[in-house]
């Protein structure tokens, strides 16, 4: 389902209906496979472990707001444009978003002892 989900991003385009369709159905079934199996599984306390990402999401979402106040400064799809315009470089993104998806929602829930 990846590689049929890159080769339509490659086709089409990445903001085009067919490739949106893709990206959704398959980020759809990659969520529904992931809660399936963690259903009736209850989840730890995040603590302290989750400063650093909840400094990144504020500092993403900060730098988004501060753009749509400033015409001037580039969102970060903008900077990610000349990045993307190649078809395969955008194939190869598209794998690895899903693939980090996939990771995310399936990761181990507990560490080993040390």
């Amino acid at each position: 389902m990846t590689l049929l989900c890159a080769a339509a991003v490659m086709a089409w385009g990445e903001l085009s209906v067919g490739a949106l369709l893709a990206i959704g159905t398959a980020g759809t079934a990659v969520v529904v496979v992931a809660l399936v199996r963690q259903s009736g599984g209850t989840v730890p306390p995040v603590g302290r472990r989750a400063l650093p990402w909840l400094a990144l999401a504020v500092a993403a979402v900060s730098w988004e707001l501060v753009t749509l106040a400033d015409d001037e400064l580039p969102t970060a799809s903008d900077l990610a444009d000349p990045f993307l315009a190649q078809p395969l470089l955008r194939g190869g993104a598209t794998v690895c978003w899903l693939a980090v998806g996939a990771w995310l929602l399936d990761r181990p829930r507990r560490r080993p002892p040390r």
